[in-house]
């Protein structure tokens, strides 16, 4: 993964995975909140144009880390709800923490989404 989602650092990893047969699973580092359309840079769309360069590179499984744990309940099932609509097949693993105490319930949206 990269911690700041350049898609750049991340190719020469999923290629050397790829080549040696093994399973990519590329990283989406998340941070914002896609549920609040003010937010910025860091909505639906620009997830899901990462997601989609990272499934045109060749991964077998998307990571979602949200490594300060700020995913919502709501921003949960809004951003996998959409990954799982146009790649359908692809598994999703997402990992979170507690950071403002809506870890479970944004895990529990995730797995519903």
């Amino acid at each position: 993964f990269d911690s700041i989602n350049y898609i750049e650092n991340m190719k020469l990893g999923i290629d050397c995975v790829g080549a040696a047969g093994g399973i990519i699973e590329g990283t989406v580092c998340y941070t914002g909140d896609v549920s609040d359309p003010k937010r910025g840079l860091y909505d639906l769309e620009y997830y899901m144009n990462f997601v989609r360069e990272l499934e045109a590179l060749g991964i077998h499984v998307l990571a979602i880390k949200d490594m300060a744990g700020v995913l919502k309940p709501e921003a949960a099932t809004m951003l996998v709800g959409a990954i799982r609509k146009e790649f359908p097949n692809l598994p999703i693993h997402v990992h979170t923490h507690d950071t403002a105490g809506t870890g479970v319930a944004s895990m529990l949206a995730a797995a519903k989404a």
